[in-house]
């Protein structure tokens, strides 16, 4: 009788059977945004379905297969995200003993896109914003004055006691204060989920009189705690499970409502929608503008690879928050 010898590969169990437990930890360690947690879970599904066999038999031929399976036909950028997300999940399978290496990472990434898009200018912001219903006007508001995305603004709020992880909002002072000669009545405190951990992420910005201005305009006959707010259009929809308030918007419904008054006003047209500038070409917008004064506008965006001087408030919790200087953006 023939003995057969099973290597210890062919012993191992299937690397599908550890995607949960490794999808887990990625959680833990890297506390992703509510966005990027869904895309997580969308890509450990295909991971899952796809490598059925132990992790010590993936190669680069089989990162090869799935790569032309699920992302084949994804823009360069895309495609070298996914790949990314393997490299990160087969690196954590490493660290289980499931893999030996990481063949993901043989893998060539495809190169960067230029980007297509049109920047924003200040004339076409103008109009936009003109012709804009007031939640979306004092959106565009306050990214310009803030530089801060679409999925921040959403969701700062009215009033808040202090800077929090995880919230965006307004802390009033009792009593306006003085610095350098600008009237200053609070703090917006903004975490940044896409950066995650990086102490960036939380940033101060002063409310002096514009900001002040945007928010007291905000202010209409509906109820509610975010600064950017409108009722839905029917009561009987089910709320988004992306908001914590009926009033409060979607981000990308914001991004959605720009686009759509853009092409109301008819402003590029003569290009494809895919250049034409949306929502977020308001934070390049607003950084050009702040540089043209002189300022780096990097610590006001939350870029963790900014080189200015850092000054740092602390609001608990061993979390750091980026204090920036007060500026009003000027058009």
């Amino acid at each position: 009788m023939l003995d057969v010898i099973l290597s210890s590969d062919s012993k191992s169990s299937p690397l599908a059977e550890h995607c949960d437990a490794i999808l887990e930890r990625m959680i833990t360690d890297k506390e992703p945004g509510k966005s990027l947690l869904s895309t997580w879970n969308n890509d450990m599904t295909r991971v899952k379905g796809f490598f059925s066999m132990p992790g010590n038999q993936i190669d680069l031929g089989t990162v090869t297969d799935y790569m032309d399976e699920f992302h084949g036909k994804a823009s360069n950028n895309v495609y070298n995200r996914k790949l990314g997300f393997l490299e990160l999940v087969f690196d954590y399978a490493k660290d289980i003993g499931e893999m030996k290496e990481n063949p993901a990472k043989l893998k060539i990434k495809r190169p960067k896109e230029a980007k297509k898009r049109k920047a924003l200018d200040v004339k076409s912001f103008t109009l936009i914003r003109e012709a804009a219903p007031l939640w979306l006007k004092t959106a565009m508001d306050l990214t310009l004055q803030t530089t801060h995305a679409v999925l921040e603004i959403s969701r700062i709020e009215y009033k808040i006691k202090k800077a929090e992880q995880g919230r965006c909002g307004c802390i009033w002072y009792d009593e306006p204060t003085i610095v350098a000669g600008d009237v200053i009545y609070g703090e917006i405190a903004i975490h940044r989920q896409k950066t995650h951990k990086a102490e960036a992420s939380h940033v101060v910005i002063p409310i002096g009189q514009t900001i002040k201005d945007i928010i007291d305009t905000s202010r209409d006959n509906i109820a509610s705690p975010y600064v950017v707010h409108k009722l839905p259009k029917s009561r009987s929809n089910p709320m988004s499970k992306e908001v914590k308030h009926i009033t409060q918007i979607v981000s990308h419904n914001i991004s959605r409502e720009f686009s759509n008054v853009r092409d109301q006003l008819g402003l590029f047209s003569n290009l494809p929608k895919e250049e034409r500038p949306t929502y977020h070409e308001i934070r390049g917008m607003a950084a050009r503008l702040i540089e043209a004064q002189g300022i780096s506008p990097q610590e006001r965006m939350g870029h963790s690879d900014s080189k200015s001087t850092k000054i740092y408030t602390s609001y608990g919790k061993g979390i750091e928050w980026v204090q920036v200087p007060h500026i009003k953006v000027q058009i």
